[in-house]
């Protein structure tokens, strides 16, 4: 199966082959594909033996027939091949994966006239895999059948190679600080409904985010690149970070195999990459391997207390961690459908494994959030949550994510107001790089009308998560509260430069532009709102306010009487009857509703003393009331 001596050019797909030379040119425009020696020889065989079953055993004998490598040389180079194709290993066209067995090219080839165009100037660059092709890992040229006698010589020039060509300089890798955990490309999909890949690097960005000397994108903020076929350092650039980690991951039976590189964003080039093949059981294991050898690539220095985290067992049943990936799956999508199976894969987690912390923490988590995605109101939700939080700490007093649940539990349940503060600084001392924890506290400084500590937070949120349109958008929240609009407002426009269809910045902008009085424009803005919300009952709230502001009663009108008759099937919040009644002239009402919200213990009363629709009120005894039971 060796490379042919003759000339022979092969074409498929809107490729041309030139065999010989081992170089690979786009049909059509005659620009060349750039790959490493090893992987164009890889395609050559592979193109050559058309039709035909390859095991892994015949590939490595083939292409790397006087070279001592492991399998992971042949994974990361079938990776970069397909990279180079644009082949989708869920639906190929070139290259099929028979599971445990090999792989088959299978697009159709016709031989053609010996050619071998001029290569233009543009290049598509496939970056090289971390182990050179001319030495993967190992330094010197044996035979596969001499291995045993030369073991001694081969690790001492494969030390010596090491130490004086190997080594990371410093200007090449070591101030990487900033990274980004992309969803895994699942191989098995759509038999796991795709969880595994999006739960995998989840949990990736979990331990990452214990680290002091490094900045990792949240889950949020990187799950709009779930399957995309970008190149992983252009993703990088439009993050804004240093670095990359990519990967594939593929379950067979018991087994599971993970390919994984970090790229780095600025040239593309792969920095360290490395396969993992091993029992299904050892996932955790697994991710812990991942990590470490990630943090040692770029050269961090862990202390004993990070080292240990990165280290630490979750979970020793494979059973219960498949149930808390799942959950973390469902709990990142936000709707109150994913919301509910999330609590059934965290419940069922604990069911196999009642000590199992982390899972208690999605507990948690996923009951905070029940009401605000939810269409009923679930008076229990807050205090499940608080019993799930403390029972994860009680487990494992180092979860940020409990801590921060744990938060929103005093937050929007408790009104517990100083203990909100401690449980934010505790999972602040714990994750300082976490973003979303420091948007939630700057969000709730700034509802406690602390504008400069609210800003301070939020800006520092920004800065670790800058591409978020969430993260930069709760910026001008602050500045709207403390009446600085100009300012909220030029927030508002980089964040709908972002994503102009964000609900959340036309919300903003609607609030900034009723208090300059701009009503047609604060008007447009709520429409605006509503539509990109998909109809939210909040953003239909606010419209309603808005419009009775404008003096547009009858509309206000319709809508509150919409929302009355929504109510006799969704959840509505007492509050958002409060502020139109309110805005509509009818205070005794708007304050019976306040009334309501916080008996009901509603999540938006914290929202009362700020709020700039409620101004008003302000210096009412009755109002004031309502402030005292809320301990506001």
């Amino acid at each position: 199966m060796g490379a042919p001596a003759e000339s022979v050019t092969y074409e498929f797909a809107g490729f041309r082959l030139d065999a010989r030379n081992h170089k690979l040119y786009r049909k059509d425009s005659g620009e060349l594909v750039h790959l490493t020696p090893k992987v164009a020889e890889l395609l050559t065989l592979f193109v050559q033996s058309r039709g035909q079953l390859l095991t892994k055993n015949e590939i490595l004998d083939t292409v790397w027939a006087d070279l001592i490598v492991e399998e992971s040389n042949l994974s990361q180079s079938i990776f970069l091949l397909r990279k180079a194709l644009g082949d989708d290993p869920k639906e190929p066209r070139f290259i099929l994966t028979i599971p445990n067995r090999g792989y088959q090219f299978i697009s159709a080839v016709t031989e053609a006239a010996a050619e071998e165009p001029a290569p233009k100037a543009a290049v598509i660059p496939i970056p090289p895999p971390d182990v050179p092709d001319a030495a993967p890992q190992r330094s010197a040229v044996f035979s596969r059948k001499a291995f045993a006698i030369a073991i001694p010589l081969v690790l001492f020039v494969a030390f010596a190679i090491y130490w004086f060509y190997s080594r990371p300089s410093p200007q090449s890798w070591s101030e990487i600080r900033t990274i980004a955990v992309l969803p895994f490309e699942d191989l098995n999909a759509p038999q796991t409904e795709e969880y595994l890949g999006v739960a995998f690097a989840d949990a990736m960005v979990m331990r990452f985010s214990a680290l002091k000397q490094i900045t990792v994108r949240p889950t949020r903020t990187v799950l709009k690149y779930a399957g995309s076929r970008d190149d992983p350092g252009k993703i990088g650039r439009e993050l804004r970070v240093d670095a990359v980690l990519d990967g594939r991951i593929q379950r067979a039976a018991n087994r599971v195999q993970v390919n994984v590189q970090l790229v780095r964003s600025a040239d593309g080039k792969t920095i360290w990459s490395d396969s993992f093949d091993d029992s299904f059981a050892n996932l955790f294991a697994v991710q812990n391997s991942i990590s470490q050898r990630a943090a040692r690539a770029i050269s961090l220095q862990l202390d004993q207390r990070e080292s240990a985290l990165l280290q630490k067992p979750g979970t020793a049943l494979p059973e219960a961690y498949q149930e808390y990936l799942k959950g973390r799956f469902f709990w990142n999508k936000r709707n109150a459908e994913s919301n509910q199976r999330a609590l059934e894969h965290f419940k069922r987690s604990i069911e196999l494994d009642p000590n199992f912390a982390l899972a208690y923490s999605g507990l948690a988590q996923t009951y905070v959030l029940l009401n605000l995605f939810g269409t009923k109101h679930d008076p229990n939700a807050f205090p499940m949550g608080r019993l799930a939080a403390l029972r994860a700490l009680e487990l494992d007093p180092h979860l940020a994510d409990a801590h921060a649940a744990l938060a929103q539990v005093k937050l929007q349940y408790d009104f517990d107001w100083p203990g909100v503060e401690t449980s934010y600084l505790e999972a602040i001392k714990l994750e300082e790089n976490n973003a979303v924890v420091r948007q939630w506290y700057g969000e709730f400084l700034a509802l406690m009308e602390r504008t400069d500590e609210s800003i301070a937070q939020l800006e520092k949120a920004r800065q670790l998560d800058p591409t978020s349109p969430s993260t930069n958008n709760a910026l001008a929240l602050p500045y709207i509260r403390s009446r600085q609009l100009d300012k909220a407002l030029e927030i508002i426009d980089e964040v709908l430069l972002m994503d102009p269809y964000f609900a959340w910045a036309h919300h903003y902008r609607s609030r900034a532009r009723l208090l300059k009085l701009d009503f047609k424009g604060a008007i447009e803005s709520a429409r605006t709102a509503y539509a990109a919300s998909n109809e939210s009952l909040w953003m239909k709230t606010n419209l309603a306010v808005i419009l009775a502001r404008a003096g547009q009663t009858s509309e206000a009108v319709a809508i509150h009487a919409e929302l009355k008759e929504a109510a006799g099937h969704l959840y509505v919040s007492p509050y958002n009857f409060a502020l139109i009644n309110n805005a509509l002239g009818n205070q005794a009402e708007a304050i019976r509703y306040l009334n309501m919200a916080v008996d009901e213990r509603d999540f938006l009363t914290v929202c009362m003393k700020s709020d700039s629709l409620l101004a008003n009120l302000h210096g009412e005894p009755a109002f004031a009331e309502v402030l005292r039971k809320a301990n506001l």
